[in-house]
């Protein structure tokens, strides 16, 4: 006996008592008449193959060895109970004559797999069945039977698929939140703002454009006892989704997953995004600048340097032997070496103490700041308005097509045009936005204990082009500053 999919039904008290009647096609209401189907033709029951949350219909994108993709409907619980029907043998090694389904869509709604059923029960002949005995795949007329009903059933499927993406077509041109868990920073009717949640994701954008790294806020986060609105422990991954998504200025999220999540957002029929029924927490120039930061085109890989930026010298440092960059290395009980590593291609003959070389490159550091009064100051983007300009030129000409779509093969050539020029500024724009993500302080020596080990590595990286560690002489076993050579930047 096989039941090849089900959903689980949240009418359902899944204790074992039924709430309603429309759990009556559950699990186990489909595995009682199949039970007494069997029975009643003299037959005993063997195994259930369940296959939860797996579409008979919907066709997922599959890799091929030659990087191409082609789409197929996905069902390896549906394959495994055709390699048992062939084998004449259940997962709990009893033989089985044959497989019954509830009704013919539970088997497939795909002509590909129904093809590996009739071939299944062709090569094996056992039979698979339905209950209602509306097709029998060891008969040509059932086959034919079969076809017929997959074609009406997929076409069901198609229809229903379609009705339900023009309805939330409809409610995302309105602007109605989508349904499931509430998102942080708004309150269960997914529309008013929790200013405590709010104050939070605020906080957590000046640090971002301050340039702490998004795993050091995540990591402040999951330390101050501050959980996603599921319960959970911040990730990196979830914190970065959550800070593009376009929700935070107030856009209604909307497209399908292949487009990248701060794209992800409706726009009317002039090109301009559609609002959603929430308020907004984050300012456009702000959530712009974020993104640029954590998924802008020129952004690094999150995995790259990762490990190369935990230390205030890393990258900055370089072996007096060979020249090349090197970066800390954690020791126990919190201390850390810079040294020149074999394994990464370099000498092996540079190391020194992290603490101490920090400490003294910082004084250095401090008594630059100090001589030169260096004030980091927000510069702003010099190109907003042309930004902004093109985008409404763009729209104006995505109006004049919509009013006279004739003119299509004049004005999609411009759109092209402006759509390029606005991709080369967004892209500008992003490399402004991490050059200036430096702490926005006027004392920098005052400020230097609060900030954070990327913030201090950024203003070291302002004023030091490299700092040379020359091996270290037999015998001595504490770190000679000699052994130090800073390369200014010139102003």
């Amino acid at each position: 006996m096989v039941r090849l999919s089900f959903e689980v039904n949240p009418a359902r008290d899944y204790s074992g008592v039924a709430v309603t009647g429309a759990d009556i096609n559950n699990r186990e209401e489909q595995e009682r008449v199949i039970r007494e189907y069997i029975e009643r033709r003299g037959g005993t029951y063997v195994y259930t193959y369940d296959e939860p949350d797996t579409s008979a219909w919907k066709k997922k994108r599959v890799k091929q060895p030659d990087g191409s993709y082609i789409r197929r409907v996905i069902r390896p619980v549906f394959d495994a109970a055709l390699k048992d029907l062939k084998a004449g043998i259940s997962p709990g090694d009893i033989a089985i004559d044959g497989l019954v389904v509830s009704v013919d869509d539970r088997l497939t709604r795909d002509h590909r797999h129904l093809e590996d059923a009739i071939e299944a029960v062709e090569l094996s002949g056992r039979p698979i069945l339905d209950v209602s005995g509306t097709f029998d795949l060891l008969t040509e007329s059932g086959q034919d039977m079969a076809r017929i009903m997959v074609t009406m059933n997929g076409k069901q499927s198609a229809a229903t698929a379609r009705r339900l993406r023009d309805s939330h077509k409809s409610r995302a041109l309105r602007g109605i939140p989508v349904g499931g868990n509430r998102p942080f920073g708004w309150a269960e009717d997914k529309r008013t703002v929790v200013l405590r949640e709010a104050w939070q994701i605020k906080a957590a954008a000046r640090m971002l454009l301050a340039g702490i790294k998004a795993s050091t806020i995540v990591r402040k986060w999951n330390e101050a006892g501050r959980l996603t609105t599921k319960g959970n422990a911040w990730s990196r991954r979830t914190f970065v989704n959550m800070m593009v998504s376009p929700r935070m200025v107030g856009y209604r999220v909307y497209g399908p997953a292949s487009i990248p999540l701060h794209m992800r957002y409706l726009t009317d029929s002039d090109g301009n995004p559609v609002k959603g029924q929430y308020e907004a927490i984050l300012n456009e120039h702000t959530w712009h600048s974020v993104v640029a930061l954590l998924a802008g085109p020129d952004r690094p890989p999150a995995h790259e340097n990762i490990g190369k930026l935990k230390y205030q010298l890393s990258g900055i440092m370089r072996c007096g032997g060979c020249m090349k960059k090197i970066s800390g290395n954690a020791k126990p009980a919190e201390r850390f070496d810079y040294a020149c590593k074999i394994n990464d291609g370099g000498c092996g003959k540079a190391c020194g103490s992290g603490l101490a070389i920090d400490a003294i490159v910082t004084k250095l550091v401090h008594a630059r700041l100090e001589e030169q009064h260096i004030e980091i100051e927000a510069v702003p983007w010099p190109k907003t308005e042309e930004l902004e300009a093109l985008n409404a030129s763009k729209a104006t000409l995505l109006a004049q097509y919509k009013e006279n779509p004739d003119m299509g093969a004049h004005i999609f050539p411009e759109v092209r045009k402006k759509e390029a020029a606005i991709a080369a500024l967004v892209k500008e724009r992003s490399a402004h936005t991490r050059k200036n993500a430096l702490p926005k302080r006027t004392n920098m020596v005052e400020a230097w204990p609060d900030l954070e080990v990327e913030q201090r590595r950024a203003i070291c990286a302002e004023l030091i082009e490299a700092v040379i560690l020359a091996p270290a002489t037999k015998g001595s076993n504490r770190f000679d500053p000699a052994r130090l050579q800073i390369v200014w930047r010139q102003e």
